[in-house]
């Protein structure tokens, strides 16, 4: 099987960030991520990387309570599987469940955005917050001295970008991207990554490299 869907669900996770809790729940009085949060933020990152999804329903059962005021209350869980798939045919799938209650018929449609929601969060790793590694030097921070952060990557695109403005104005994200790794393999000799995505393999060395040509 093609390696793709690994190569682009990682690239996902380089650029998706955060998603806080948000929205707030009125009645139980919580905050939470709401499933649109994450469409919003991930579709456009899928359709870029070409990753889409799709569910299989593997086990699913129904019931029927009453509310405090003796209205009909429906509730649904249902066990999915999620294929995501790669635009060359890899795939992976993973396993969740999703619960939804409903007062009329949309129990099952709120237990499938339910597990969609935490198939994808789950997958891509989201995090509620992020928490800038440059603040403090954690203990396995030293295990990886010889490797540079995202945040480090990030500074130096941003400082190259601001150089070459100029030459950039015409050029889409994608473009950006293309652009800069192309500069970073011309500062390295040909050794540097392909894609902007595979930037975490570099070796302080090489990002140095790179600083000392913007100075």
């Amino acid at each position: 099987m093609s390696a793709k869907i690994h190569k682009a669900i990682v690239a996902v996770m380089r650029e998706v960030g955060a998603i806080g809790k948000d929205v707030k729940n009125t009645d139980q009085k919580y905050s939470y991520r709401s499933v649109e949060q994450v469409y919003n933020r991930v579709q456009p990152l899928f359709a870029i990387h070409g990753i889409y999804s799709y569910p299989k329903v593997t086990e699913q059962s129904h019931e029927t309570g009453k509310t405090k005021a003796g209205g009909t209350m429906n509730r649904a869980i249902l066990t999915v599987e999620y294929t995501f798939a790669a635009d060359d045919g890899s795939s992976i799938a993973v396993t969740v469940v999703g619960e939804g209650m409903d007062m009329s018929d949309k129990a099952s449609n709120k237990a499938m955005s339910a597990a969609h929601k935490y198939a994808i969060c789950q997958v891509l790793n989201i995090p509620y917050q992020v928490i800038d590694p440059d603040k403090s030097t954690p203990e396995w921070a030293t295990k990886l001295a010889d490797r540079v952060t995202l945040v480090q990557t990030r500074n130096l695109y941003t400082e190259w970008a601001s150089r070459h403005a100029g030459d950039l104005e015409h050029c889409d994200k994608e473009g950006k991207k293309k652009a800069f790794a192309e500069w970073v393999k011309k500062v390295l000799g040909g050794a540097g990554p392909d894609d902007v995505g595979e930037f975490a393999d570099w070796t302080v060395e090489d990002l140095e490299k790179c600083q000392e040509v913007l100075k």
